[in-house]
């Protein structure tokens, strides 16, 4: 029944918000690639035990004979140094634009909540430029360049499956891949994926992130993940300079895993606890402006540990 009263008349205007460009949070993926790991320090020292490339994989085989010595190795401990990173900034609510709109939408809640957006995005551009990076992670590129005129012949299942190897070959076992948006669409509508996905047994299945998931499963893949978020890199005031943050350059085929560093996988993103939550908003009285502030920021860095949990596919995309 729809709410009648002579006296007090329905105002919609004071529970809806028009917001320009509304922040989809699916579509940062930072956090499933790089989890948060806290730090009691702004530079921290984590032992890493250093195992040379392909001793991971060896096997105690050799006979001995009674009373003969055993073979010995050394283990290797040395430690992983990194300084964290601060940004931030302020957003000022003069009390003569809060009072004015109060009452038709929390004013604080809503900046707080732009300004934790902000510090998210900064976050996945950091991400991005720590995994798609190729003094990180060794990069191979695909066997036929993903072009629009590669559709019916480029092979990215092929690309992927050969990624897997090279991982697995490194002693690791990988399990998401990070395929950008801009490729995603390209690759979705290519001959050898949607054969691969539907074949024979699903005819008709869409080619999607959960369905290459699915065609991947076997190989050990439990996460496809399809970043497709855009930041404006111009100066304030300037022109808008829009560009998608993970690009078209590589596909990454990872390793990735949340807990405690033993936990493994490629890394973590590192932040300061003593200064509060990874995405720390915090807000305080500037008198003298007669105007409340909500001041974002973040003491972070993403950092890759593993750098032989994953590997990159480059995808010569144009």
């Amino acid at each position: 029944m729809i709410y009648q009263n002579t006296v007090a008349a329905p105002r919609e205007e004071l529970s809806d918000l028009i917001t320009e460009g509304a922040t989809n949070a699916d579509q940062f993926v930072g956090l499933r690639i790089l989890p948060p790991a806290p730090s009691k320090q702004l530079t921290l020292h984590v032992p890493k035990i250093t195992i040379a490339q392909g001793d991971l994989m060896r096997a105690t085989g050799k006979k001995r004979t009674p009373g003969a010595n055993f073979d010995r190795r050394q283990g290797a401990i040395g430690d992983l140094t990194a300084t964290l990173q601060q940004v931030g900034e302020e957003v000022l609510l003069p009390d003569e634009i809060t009072l004015t709109y109060e009452d038709y939408f929390a004013v604080e809640a809503f900046y707080a909540k732009d300004a934790s957006d902000r510090l998210l995005r900064s976050h996945e551009m950091d991400v991005a430029a720590t995994v798609f990076n190729t003094g990180n992670f060794t990069a191979k590129n695909s066997l036929t360049a993903y072009t629009q005129a590669n559709i019916a012949t480029m092979s990215p299942v092929e690309d992927i499956l050969a990624a897997i190897r090279v991982v697995k070959g490194l002693g690791e076992a990988p399990n998401t891949l990070v395929i950008p948006g801009i490729v995603y669409d390209r690759i979705r509508v290519c001959t050898d994926m949607r054969n691969f996905v539907a074949g024979s047994v699903n005819p008709g299945a869409r080619v999607t992130g959960n369905t290459i998931q699915m065609a991947f499963e076997s190989h050990g893949i439990k996460n496809v993940l399809i970043p497709d978020a855009y930041v404006n890199q111009s100066e304030l005031g300037a022109n808008a300079n829009i560009n998608s943050i993970w690009g078209t350059a590589y596909i990454g085929v990872l390793n990735c895993q949340p807990g405690q560093l033993l936990a493994g996988g490629i890394g973590r993103t590192f932040y300061w606890e003593k200064e509060g939550p990874l995405f720390n908003i915090q807000s305080y009285r500037d008198e003298p402006k007669k105007s409340n502030v909500i001041r974002a920021l973040k003491s972070t860095l993403p950092s890759i540990t593993n750098s032989r949990a994953g590997t990159l596919i480059g995808t010569q995309y144009a």
